[in-house]
């Protein structure tokens, strides 16, 4: 009789924590942060709506697919193209980002502090 009530309130904490250790999960790969630092890199990575970038360094070439919820690039001479972002935030000088859209129909947000940085609209 033991064992039935073991394999029973087993069964019971299996599925009640189960879906909770999956959903945790998600959202652990929803709010991944993306780094890239050093100089003269080059490099593609995927955004998922929760992903935040950040690109540190000089002279780095990097392409950004996917939704990006945030992407902050400080340094001086790098590039950046980004598919979908909701925020862009650049400091340093000469940096150029590119951006397809922001999220729905919005722009994304866009800060821009230092000198001959340029953040445009791809057409």
């Amino acid at each position: 009789m033991n064992r039935k009530l073991g394999t029973a309130v087993f069964m019971m904490v299996a599925c009640t924590f189960g879906p909770m250790t999956a959903a945790a999960q998600d959202d652990a790969e929803e709010t991944a942060s993306i780094d890239v630092t050093g100089s003269g890199e080059t490099a593609t990575h995927e955004c998922t709506p929760g992903s935040t970038v950040e690109i540190t360094g000089a002279s780095n070439n990097v392409t950004l697919t996917g939704e990006c919820k945030s992407v902050t690039v400080s340094g001086s001479n790098n590039t950046v193209k980004v598919e979908a972002t909701r925020a862009i935030s650049v400091t340093g000088m000469a940096n150029t980002v590119t951006w397809k859209r922001g999220h729905g129909k919005s722009k994304p947000k866009i800060s821009r502090t230092g000198m001959n940085n340029k953040i445009t609209q791809e057409k």
